[in-house]
């Protein structure tokens, strides 16, 4: 039984000899394999450059004219390690043999080429590929439920900041119902009226442009200023965290410059100061306090998050990254806050996410590399 991965697989073929190629490819896609052909290692270069994001695994010659396998596998190890490589050669030649093996390839089959045996050799090397993938999927599927989450906190945020504003428009309106009303209505009233009103429009406004990027894809790494992921983060929580009687402050150096996501840094930011915010209110601390300190290392930028909402149980403390875990109730938490966190910071920006209880509650360090 062919699995379906294989048959949904797209392969590279690299083969001089074209009646083998045509052969093989012919075969391989009444299987329902999809098939890109090459004819030299220069030819193949060119397909996987064009192609790689569609390539699940490459099979190829060695002996070729212009190029041949093993100078075109170096080139693709170059950059891409992961790959799976499969190479079909009647070689015997004991020093050309390790020089493959040193290529870290997936598979070696003996020419004449037995399809059974391609066929085996494909399935077992892309496997691996198959199950990488699911999980890539199942991770990316986690990803956007979290980021569901952290947009509806945003929104909570922007109406906690809107909704002064609004009241303040509303008592500027009836301010000048009542004057007409009672006749005492005047051009300075109006103009003073709609210069007051513009003015927390335009507040109003600039709060939107504040929040609307936040979650904007981050298509590559770019250079970011540390100072304005915080300023926006403190700007966000403000309001929200003082109706909580909830303080939220910043020590250390935040003119350091990052390479990496800032967006999706903003969104760790946002998930840990949720927790926090959501646990001084769960046990019920008159005066809260959430404290953002960044320090600077040789090697790391560390920022830590702290509260004072008396830690993490210690039955708990080691799940706390798990997937969909949560200490709130149900409707309260879906558990993937901080477990996105982590994904975020440990594999997008290479750095590292631990927590850790202090004397007045939990600490969230972030270690972010300089470079």
């Amino acid at each position: 039984m062919i699995e379906k991965y294989l048959k949904k697989s797209t392969i590279l073929l690299i083969e001089d000899d074209e009646d083998l190629l045509n052969n093989i490819t012919t075969t391989l896609q009444s299987i329902g394999i999809t098939v890109i052909k090459a004819v030299n290692g220069i030819d193949g270069l060119t397909q996987y450059e064009k192609s790689k994001e569609k390539i699940d695994i490459i099979v190829t010659d060695i002996i070729m004219p212009h190029m041949d396998g093993i100078e075109m596998i170096s080139k693709i190890r170059e950059t891409d390690f992961d790959i799976p490589i499969i190479v079909a050669s009647a070689l015997d030649n004991k020093e050309t043999l390790q020089k493959i093996i040193n290529l870290n390839i997936d598979g070696f089959i003996n020419k004449p080429i037995l399809i059974q045996k391609l066929l085996d050799t494909l399935e077992k090397a892309l496997k691996p590929v198959y199950y990488k993938r699911k999980l890539r999927e199942k991770d990316l599927f986690i990803f956007q439920q979290s980021k569901f989450t952290s947009i509806g906190e945003m929104i909570g945020n922007i109406a906690h900041q809107w909704r002064q504003p609004l009241n303040s428009i509303g008592s500027l309106m009836m301010r000048l119902e009542v004057s007409y009303d009672t006749g005492n209505i005047s051009k300075e009233l109006i103009f003073s009226t709609i210069q007051k009103t513009n003015t927390i429009l335009e507040h109003m406004s600039k709060t939107i442009d504040d929040f609307r990027n936040f979650f904007s894809p981050d298509k590559e790494k770019s250079l970011f200023k540390l100072e304005d992921i915080v300023q926006s983060i403190v700007l966000l929580f403000t309001i929200q965290l003082k109706q909580n009687n909830i303080e939220i402050k910043t020590i250390g150096n935040q003119k350091l410059t990052l390479f990496g996501f800032s967006n999706e840094l903003k969104q760790v930011f946002i998930n840990i100061i949720s927790n926090s915010r959501d646990a001084i209110i769960q046990h019920k601390i008159e005066k809260g306090e959430i404290t953002i300190k960044i320090k600077e290392s040789k090697n790391n930028i560390c920022i830590s998050i702290q509260d004072n909402a008396k830690g993490i149980n210690k039955e708990h403390i080691d799940k706390i990254f798990d997937p969909y875990f949560t200490t709130k109730f149900k409707s309260q938490g879906t558990g993937l806050g901080l477990y996105i966190s982590k994904l975020i910071i440990e594999k997008s920006m290479n750095g590292i996410l631990q927590l850790s209880n202090t004397k007045k509650g939990a600490c969230f360090l972030i270690k972010l590399p300089k470079d």
